[in-house]
Order: C-alpha cells, then structure tokens, then sequence
C-alpha cells in the first residue's frame, strides 16, 4: 500500500489510538495489510488509478475463516480523510469518511 494511504483512521478524532474496541469503525493501514476491528485483510495486490485513490485485493481473515477481498480506497485531496470508508452508517445512507489520526 503506497505511503499515502498508511496510517491509522477513526471516524471521530477522539477514537484514534483507542485499543479494545473502541475505533471499531476505523482501519490501520500498513503497507502489506489492513486491520479493522475483529478482522483484517492481507494484500496481495494494489493498483494505482489516481494519485489519491487505489484499488486493493487480498485474502480478508474473519472469525468465519478467510475469504477473497477487493475494495477500492480513495483520499481526499489534501489527503486527510478516507472517503466513504467506514463501516458505520451515515446520516445519507452512505460510510461517513475515515480522518487520519496524527502519528
């Protein structure tokens, strides 16, 4: 996963760094694997298709066993915030943005 992207996320800044649960709607980006709450993913492939957005695939591991995952990620300019990529429910129907909590 390119630099850009890697980090941790949280949907609201005071979940960032939180252990135990609490940012179960963020992610931690590395640069071969991505861990969400209770289940991560390995990558095997990323494709560049803008300087801000990437597509990934790799072997998704859950409670249930591992499954084949492909998801696209996309930044915002001023790189920030991952759009839509939470798992929580916005207000519209849609994923609210994941922010990039400071290193």
């Amino acid at each position: 996963m390119p630099a850009r992207f890697q980090g941790e996320w949280a949907v609201r800044l005071t979940d960032c760094g939180s252990k135990g649960g609490d940012n179960t709607e963020g992610m931690t980006i590395g640069p071969r694997e991505i861990g969400h709450y209770e289940e991560g993913v390995k990558i095997t492939r990323v494709t560049m298709l803008s300087r801000d957005s990437v597509r990934y695939e790799g072997i998704l591991s859950t409670y249930d066993g591992d499954e084949p995952a492909m998801a696209t990620l996309r930044l915002s300019p001023d790189g920030n915030r991952l759009v839509g990529a939470s798992y929580a429910d916005g207000s519209n129907g849609k994923a609210p943005d994941l922010l990039r909590c400071a290193k």
